[in-house]
C-alpha cells in the first residue's frame, strides 16, 4: 500500500512539473486580457493573418509594404503628443522615429495567440501599434504609440 502511495506522489509530483514546463511553451502561454477570439472567429483570422504580414515586412525591413499597411491620415503618439502622418512618403520619410526600435521590437516579439483585441481593433504589445478593419474589409494600421509601454 505504501508503495502504492510512493508510486502517486512520484507521479503527481511529476504531472505537475510537465505542466509548468508546458506554461512556458509560446503556444500554451495565458493570455492577458481579451484576445481577438472574444470579437469573432473572422476578427480573429484576419487579425492574426495582418500580423503575420506586418511582421514579415518589419522582418525585411520594407518600408513600402509597412506604409501600404496604414490607414491615412495615421495617428502617432509620442509621449503626450499627437500628430497625423497624412500620406504614405511622409510616413516613409519619418519612418525611422515613428517604427523605431521599441516599435520593432513589440512587432517581432507579439504572439499572435495572445493578440489583444476589443472593439476599437487589434493591438500589438502595450499599444505600440493598433490596427483595425476598414470598410473596405482590408486591416490597416491607424496608430502608432513609440512611447507606449515604456513608462
Amino acid at each position: 500500500m505504501r508503495k502504492t502511495y510512493g508510486l502517486i506522489g512520484i507521479l503527481l509530483i511529476a504531472g505537475a512539473w510537465l505542466s509548468a514546463q508546458a506554461q512556458n511553451v509560446p503556444d500554451s502561454q495565458a493570455c492577458e486580457g481579451s484576445t481577438v477570439d472574444n470579437q469573432g472567429a473572422d476578427f480573429a483570422q484576419k487579425s492574426r493573418a495582418f500580423l503575420a504580414a506586418l511582421q514579415t515586412a518589419i522582418h525585411d525591413g520594407d518600408k513600402t509594404k509597412v506604409a501600404s499597411m496604414v490607414s491615412y491620415p495615421v495617428m502617432v503618439i509620442h509621449g503626450g503628443q499627437k500628430t497625423r502622418v497624412k500620406t504614405k512618403s511622409q510616413l516613409i520619410a519619418e519612418y525611422g522615429s515613428i517604427f523605431d526600435a521599441h516599435v520593432l521590437q513589440a512587432i517581432a516579439q507579439q504572439t499572435a495567440k495572445c493578440l489583444f483585441g476589443n472593439y476599437q481593433g487589434a493591438m500589438i504589445g502595450n499599444g505600440e501599434v493598433w490596427f483595425s478593419p476598414q470598410q473596405d474589409g482590408a486591416m490597416k494600421i491607424i496608430t502608432v504609440n513609440p512611447t507606449a509601454g515604456r513608462q
